[in-house]
């Protein structure tokens, strides 16, 4: 069994916390002429109250003529290291990392005020931190309306639906409490808090 049962993350609040937290997706999609896969990043947004993702791309990236067909999202969280130090030798050297693995039908957005608001929607997710004072927040109305049109019609807007999450922490959940008691205090200690903040 791949991931081991002891890594595999199947709570569903730490799943779509991930993926907001890094959501630039690696987005695996069928190729005709191949036996491999096509591979893109695209930064998606999850919405969760119609629990689907949203996002936009070139006209031109594969994406654009799937309409219809599956793909997978692999989603990214922070990763570092592990070395034995930081288990008081007790451990091997490894490497400490969580993903989300999604499945998700494609589904191509036709309706022009659809597009409109996830493009509104993209832009007050993305744009929401650059709210400090030596910052601007950029607004989408700043653009005229026909500058927006035309660059809508150079970009295919996507839902994704999804219907398969997986997840794999592999935060040594395999090694007795006080071995990841060690761990995450050194991994405190040396600044990789947002993983240290995963291992309970």
């Amino acid at each position: 069994m791949y991931p081991a049962r002891h890594f595999q993350q199947h709570d569903s609040k730490q799943l779509q916390q991930l993926v907001s937290s890094y959501p630039l997706a690696t987005i695996l999609m069928p190729n005709p002429q191949s036996q491999l896969n096509d591979v893109c990043l695209v930064p998606l947004l999850f919405d969760s109250t119609r629990e689907i993702f949203i996002g936009h791309v070139a006209k031109y990236n594969p994406l654009s003529s799937i309409d219809g067909q599956s793909v997978n999202l692999l989603f990214s969280g922070d990763d570092c290291y592990l070395s034995p130090s930081y288990a008081h030798n007790k451990t091997l050297p490894s490497w400490l990392y969580s993903s989300v693995y999604v499945t998700a039908e494609v589904q191509l957005i036709t309706n022009e005020d659809e597009k409109a608001q996830i493009m509104q929607r993209l832009t007050d997710h993305f744009e929401q931190h650059f709210t400090q004072p030596d910052t601007t927040k950029w607004q989408l109305d700043e653009v005229p309306v026909q500058h927006r049109q035309a660059m809508y019609q150079q970009l295919s807007f996507i839902k994704f639906i999804p219907s398969q999450w997986r997840g794999n922490f592999k935060l040594s959940q395999n090694k007795p409490n006080e071995i990841r008691a060690a761990i995450k205090q050194s991994l405190m200690l040396a600044g990789k808090l947002s993983i240290a903040e995963l291992i309970n």
